[in-house]
């Protein structure tokens, strides 16, 4: 009964966030205007002239509704609806990972990540973001579950694949990194997921450079591509020096900025709450794995996260340099490297009792 009405009460929540971010577009406009064709005339084209991937997929998606009238705030309860079920297969993967709570002094902290801002302002916008998150927690839970034959994981798997061929990349080469290097399985099973890793793989990649403007595999053309795409952010109302910054200094800024030294609006003011929660979050998990580095196991879901986390950080450090951004795009993992911790913080918390 308890569960229940969190879930009304958690729907309820998110719904609040759908009328947030439609004011919010409202008025400093979006992508969203977009991908309800509010910014050019869609009687100019067919249907068929959006199928693709990418942007491309959503207009195809949104056509035939455009065209049948339904209004903007209707973009906006669909996607935002898409992103609710997300989140419940991410709370559902959650319960899976951790058991059906984590309590401490009768609080259950998961609930702190159940009702994170910012996964609820970008799962309830017309966008990108609702079906990837759909797609990223789907697979996640099938990972967990073993059950791959279900209609969340395919579909799930296959928006992530067409809206963003790159996130599938880096989720992907994350699987197959953990897989390969698992003991238990013998030589060759290793290789021979190895040849369908390395074909999926290729095959993303290849989806991935056409979708950019790179097109090709060269060193110094990537480069180039990722210090313009960081410059393009230059006259942005939040940008930050990502070129004048180490890797380690570009890698905390992204994950935990803005902070409150750097908060010029109240959306960054709220966002640099959020921070500090998930900044002292990780430092816990940190302190305990210090303490306690030879009793904490780390299973094969947390690393596949971690090493998830790694690679998209590496990735978007060299391509974004705005704090708006940063929040934006780290609905696709930290929600998850989140639960993460909480399971070294769970274990770390159970030994500290053991020990007293």
């Amino acid at each position: 009964m308890k569960e229940r009405k969190f879930l009304v009460f958690l729907f309820l929540y998110h719904i609040v966030f759908t009328l947030l971010a439609y004011k919010f577009i409202a008025i400093h406009k979006g992508d969203s205007n977009g991908y309800w064709a509010k910014t050019f005339d869609i009687n100019q084209y067919s249907w068929i002239d959006f199928i693709g991937l990418n942007t491309n997929f959503i207009l195809f998606l949104n056509y035939p509704l455009i065209k049948l009238g339904f209004p903007f705030w209707f973009g906006f309860l669909l996607y935002s609806t898409i992103g609710f079920l997300g989140i419940l297969k991410f709370i559902q993967w959650a319960n899976l990972a951790l058991g059906d709570s984590f309590k401490f002094k009768g609080i259950n902290l998961l609930y702190l990540v159940f009702l994170l801002p910012n996964l609820h302002f970008w799962t309830a916008t017309l966008g990108k973001e609702p079906l990837v998150f759909y797609g990223i927690a789907s697979i996640f839970y099938a990972l967990l579950s073993k059950k791959f034959y279900t209609p969340s994981f395919i579909f799930g798997s296959l928006l992530l694949i067409i809206i963003r061929p790159h996130v599938a990349l880096m989720l992907l080469l994350a699987i197959a990194f953990v897989f390969l290097f698992q003991r238990k399985y013998v030589l060759k099973t290793r290789v021979f997921f190895f040849l369908i890793f390395f074909s999926l793989i290729s095959i993303l990649l290849y989806l991935s450079l056409q979708l950019s403007h790179i097109k090709y595999l060269n060193w110094a053309r990537i480069q180039y591509f990722n210090q313009y795409s960081i410059l393009s952010f230059k006259n942005s109302g939040s940008y930050v020096p990502m070129l004048e910054y180490n890797y380690f200094h570009r890698i905390f800024v992204f994950n935990f900025q803005p902070l409150f030294f750097d908060a010029n609006t109240i959306f960054s003011w709220l966002a640099s709450f959020e921070n500090v929660l998930v900044l002292l979050i990780h430092f816990t998990a940190l302190l305990f794995v210090i303490k306690f580095y030879n009793k904490i196991n780390i299973y094969e879901w947390m690393k596949i996260v971690f090493v998830f986390v790694l690679i998209s950080s590496l990735v978007y450090v060299q391509r974004y340099a705005n704090l708006g951004i940063f929040m934006r795009t780290k609905i696709m993992f930290q929600p998850f490297i989140l639960i993460a911790l909480f399971s070294i913080v769970k274990k770390g918390i159970t030994l500290n009792h053991s020990k007293t």
